[in-house]
């Protein structure tokens, strides 16, 4: 029945995935619910784990790696990097947003920082720079693997 359903499995924990991240905004900041908060961000990251466990126990019913699994891969590969970094700037963006509708700063000193950082003409050339060469260089290894099988 999994490898039936597998995509539509796969869909539904995204898609329980964001409301839950959207229901973390809403009881965090909104509500001013933190406790709760929590269990909704739980409810972020448990999808990515019964996905994560979903792609592993397919492969190992059907030995094979195919699509499903590689995209399952590539989900989890940018949950566990890019996307940790994306949270916090969604978290902080969430928290302007929010705070500027309830009349109230909820951002910190630190975050204060962050945003003026972020448009910093000399940050933002060094940004780019290290995200041309962190691209380049995923993109030779992975043409040399292609190449060498």
């Amino acid at each position: 029945m999994l490898l039936t359903y597998q995509w539509e499995i796969f869909i539904t924990l995204e898609v329980l995935s964001v409301i839950s991240l959207l229901l973390f905004g809403l009881c965090r900041y909104f509500l001013e619910k933190k406790q709760l908060s929590l269990l909704f961000l739980l409810g972020f990251l448990a999808p990515l784990l019964l996905e994560g466990l979903l792609g592993f126990y397919l492969y190992k019913q059907t030995g094979e790696f195919d699509t499903f699994q590689v995209v399952i891969l590539i989900f989890l590969l940018y949950a566990f990097t890019f996307g940790i970094n994306d949270f916090k700037n969604l978290d902080r963006w969430m928290r302007k947003k929010i705070g500027h509708m309830r009349g109230v700063n909820l951002l910190t000193e630190k975050d204060a920082k962050m945003e003026a950082a972020k448009k910093d003409p000399k940050k933002i050339q060094v940004k780019s720079v290290v995200w041309l060469i962190g691209h380049t260089l995923v993109f030779f290894i992975g043409q040399f693997i292609l190449w060498s099988k």
